[in-house]
């Protein structure tokens, strides 16, 4: 198939070109979704924001749930990324957990609290993107786990202090604090952890 074949000399192969123009689609469509909601944001506008035809886009993605869901994962692998990066940090675990919380999950809240269409994308996230999300989740949670296991050998610690850092960040929002008021909290959290695995 033509997007399978190779250029030569340092030219980018058909699959390399259309990743590109995926993650181009993608980036545009994340502050359509976040100004306009799921519902108001069509086809139409993301094409016309990633410069191209509405035709041309559906041969990207098969519809809009389909491209927010891949919207979603982006955002998500990379706060993953950041996540882990902020474990291995050389800072102590406190600071470290912080910085795993924050990028997992207090930079997302802030972003959604930012949009008056938070509680529409996070109706969408649920409907579209949850199964598609596993994958990013497992890899955080996995990360955050081996990272346990380098600060403590007891086992029963780390599945305690896996569980409560994973669980908690959902019960830390549920009076719909302000972004800075759930940092604090995260930021409290990460510390009483590291403080408990010592």
């Amino acid at each position: 198939m033509l997007a399978q074949k190779c250029q030569t000399g340092g030219v980018a192969t058909t699959d390399s070109v259309r990743d590109q123009r995926i993650e181009e689609i993608l980036r545009a469509s994340i502050p359509l979704f976040a100004k306009r909601g799921f519902r108001k944001t069509s086809m139409a506008h993301i094409a016309d924001a990633a410069g191209m035809s509405r035709p041309a886009l559906y041969q990207y993605f098969t519809d809009r749930a389909d491209l927010f869901a891949a919207a979603y994962v982006m955002l998500l692998e990379e706060a993953t990324d950041a996540a882990l990066v902020a474990l291995a940090q050389p800072v102590s675990l406190a600071a470290q957990l912080d910085g795993y919380l924050q990028r997992i999950s207090g930079d997302g809240y802030a972003a959604l609290s930012a949009t008056k269409y938070g509680d529409e994308l996070i109706e969408a996230r649920h409907a579209f993107a949850a199964e598609a999300a596993t994958a990013a989740v497992k890899r955080a949670h996995k990360g955050l786990r081996d990272h346990l296991k380098a600060t403590t050998s007891d086992q029963q610690s780390q599945d305690r202090a896996l569980e409560i850092l994973t669980l908690s960040t959902v019960g830390l929002k549920q009076d719909l604090p302000t972004p800075a008021a759930y940092r604090r909290r995260l930021t409290f959290l990460a510390g009483a952890v590291a403080r408990a695995l010592h």
